[in-house]
Formats: C-alpha cells, structure tokens, sequence
C-alpha cells in the first residue's frame, strides 16, 4: 500500500468507514465532504465575482448620475474588499465542514477565528477610506460657508484620530476573534488615556480652542489683531497656536485657549476701512471757521482718505491753552492710517504757519505774592 492509499485509509476510518452512494458509485464520505467544501468555495467565487460585475455595471453607472461624487469614491473603495470577504467566508465555511467531518472541532475555532480576523482587517480598512471621504465631504461644505481653513489644520488632525480609533478598535476585535483575552489591555488602555489626558490638558484646551476658531473665524491669516500689548498680521493659524507678526518684525506665538479667553481687537473686521481721529489744538485768538476749512481741505487732498464717509471736523472745547478740535476721518484699511495721519500733520502744520495761525505751547502763568 503506497502512501496515498495509506492516507486515504486512515480518513476513511476517522470517518468510520462510513460510504455513500452518488450517482451509483460507493464513495468514502470525506471524499463527499471535501467535494462539499470545494463546492462551497466555488459558490462563494462565483457569487463575489456576480457581486463585483453588478458593482462594476450597475452599482458605478448609478452613482455617476448623481450630482455628489461622495457614492462613486465609497463604491470605489469597497467593492474589491468585499469580494475578498465574501470569498474568506466561504473559505471559512468549507474549512470548518471538512474539519468537522474529520472529528477534528477543536481546530475549528481558531481557524476560524483566523479567517474573520483577516476579514475585519478588511472591513477596518474599508472604514477607514470611507470615513476619509465623509470627513472631507463635511470639511468642503464647512469651508464652502464659512470659507475657514478647517480643511488645511483640523481635518487631518480629525481624520488621523478616527483611524487610530478604529485601528484599535479593530485589533481589540481580532484579538478576541484570535482567543486573546483583552481584558487586561481595555484595562490598561483606560488608565492610559486617563494619564494622557491629564498630562495633556494644557494641549487638548489649545486643540479645542483651535477647532473653534477656525470653525468660528473671528480672524484668518492676513488679519491685524491685538491681544494684549500684541499688535501684528497674522501669518499661521494652527490647532494648538496662532503666529502674528508684529510692526517691530517679530513673531508672537500665541496659545489658541489664550486667544479665546481674552479680549481681541481685528482691526479688518467687520470691514477693512476703518475710522479714525485726530485731535489739533490752536492758539486762543485763531478764528475756528478758518481752522475748519483749512483742515477739511487739507483732508481731502490726501490720498489716503476716503470720501465716503465723508471726513468731518468739530470745534470740541476750550482747552487750558487751545481751543481743540476733533478731526473724524475714514481711511481704506489698518495700513493706511499711518500714512493718513503722517500727511495730515505735515501738511496742517506748514498751513498754520502760513495762515499766522499759531499750534500753543502749554503753558502756566504763576503769580508769587511776596509776603510782607
């Protein structure tokens, strides 16, 4: 007896010499179970390979008549795993018939357990693409409304923590799937949140705080804010800081849970021009009507000033050593105002001086009484 016989005569009596009859012939029963797995293989081909046609034909057609592109990625990204899955399943199947046929159930749990671990592998993965998609389907509309720059800081920081979640959700289950007792590490991933998490509050306040500008956007890179005795541009916007960059050339990097906490002035919103005054004192003895019209006409020669709203001069009060007036003024943005009240200086003084009119010095008169 060779060694095939050999191996067919020791299945035939762990199978205790049962036969049974197909198409009239006498065949041993493991022989009928394995023609039964391979069945059951090939019926799990041929029914993910129809899957994968009715995908391919049907399911992508449907989806490009639809005005989102979100169904056409998520078909894209599952129906080859899928196929895979239906066919491992089948695998499953026909492995644990044959095992059991065999007398050998105890091998069928973890072969098994192997197979539906590979299998949510798959599915894992499949979330994680799928998940991908409907982050950055949510962040476009976000952006597309409030125009923030969510999409650039927090959507990859949001997209890696969901795949660290179902990453690890994923090995939990393939390890309970594989006979791994996982109460230890449930345990043990608790308590080390629990530590991460307090040892990165200051951190985790920052994120949030992040999230929460850039969704709420009460200021974008290129804006002039003060915090504080911080005034500058800002350059970056970040999940954890924000960098301006101040009149004096430097960057001030500045803690996000900071920026929401505290009081901030965006000197380009609601609008980018922005109001401006300017007090002038002149001697007492100068007529104020000719004061006004020189002042009105050395404002609307400057460049830098705009006519609408249109600039205004008032007559505010009697001071110690002047009469003062209030110039209120309108220049395009934050970076003309400088320029605005550069000109208006250095004109407003040369006319003075040519009108006679005289910019007083304080002064005090002091009476000494001598005692007598």
């Amino acid at each position: 007896m060779d060694s095939m016989e050999a191996f067919n005569s020791s299945l035939i009596n762990e199978s205790s010499g049962l036969e049974v009859n197909f198409l009239g012939f006498s065949l041993p029963e493991i022989y009928v179970d394995v023609g039964i797995a391979i069945c059951i293989i090939l019926a799990s081909i041929i029914l993910a390979k129809l899957l994968y046609i009715f995908v391919e034909r049907y399911m992508k057609r449907l989806a490009k008549r639809t005005k989102s592109d979100i169904d056409d990625k998520i078909l894209e990204i599952v129906h080859k795993p899928i196929y895979y899955i239906i066919i491992l399943l089948g695998l499953q199947l026909a492995i644990s018939h044959v095992l059991i046929s065999l007398n050998f159930e105890h091998l069928v749990s973890p072969v098994t357990g192997l197979v539906k671990a590979i299998a949510i592998a798959l599915v894992v993965w499949i979330l994680t693409k799928v998940s991908d998609i409907l982050l950055y389907n949510f962040g476009d509309k976000i952006v597309s409304k409030t125009k923030s720059e969510i999409d650039k800081e927090a959507l990859p920081f949001i997209s890696n923590v969901v795949k660290i979640l179902l990453y690890a959700v994923g090995v939990m289950i393939i390890l309970d799937q594989l006979g791994i007792d996982i109460s230890p590490l449930t345990v043990g991933a608790g308590v080390a949140g629990f530590a991460i998490g307090f040892a990165a509050q200051d951190t985790l306040s920052n994120i949030i705080a992040g999230f929460f500008i850039l969704i709420d956007k009460p200021f974008k890179v290129g804006d002039r804010i003060q915090v504080g005795e911080h005034l500058g541009d800002i350059v970056e916007i970040t999940l954890r800081t924000t960098r301006i960059k101040t009149l004096e050339n430097n960057y001030v990097i500045i803690p996000n849970s900071e920026l929401i906490t505290r009081e901030v002035i965006n000197y380009k919103l609601p609008k980018a021009n922005i109001r401006v005054f300017l007090n002038i004192g002149v001697a007492y003895g100068s007529d104020p009507e000719k004061v006004k019209e020189i002042v009105m006409e050395t404002m609307k020669k400057c460049e830098y000033i705009l006519d609408k709203p249109e600039p205004k001069v008032f007559f505010v009060e009697f001071g110690e050593s002047s009469l003062n007036f209030k110039l209120v003024f309108w220049v395009g943005s934050y970076t003309e105002k400088l320029k605005a009240l550069d000109f208006l200086h250095t004109t407003l003084y040369k006319r003075f001086a040519e009108e006679g009119i005289e910019i007083p010095f304080p002064c005090r008169t002091v009476y000494l009484r001598e005692e007598k």
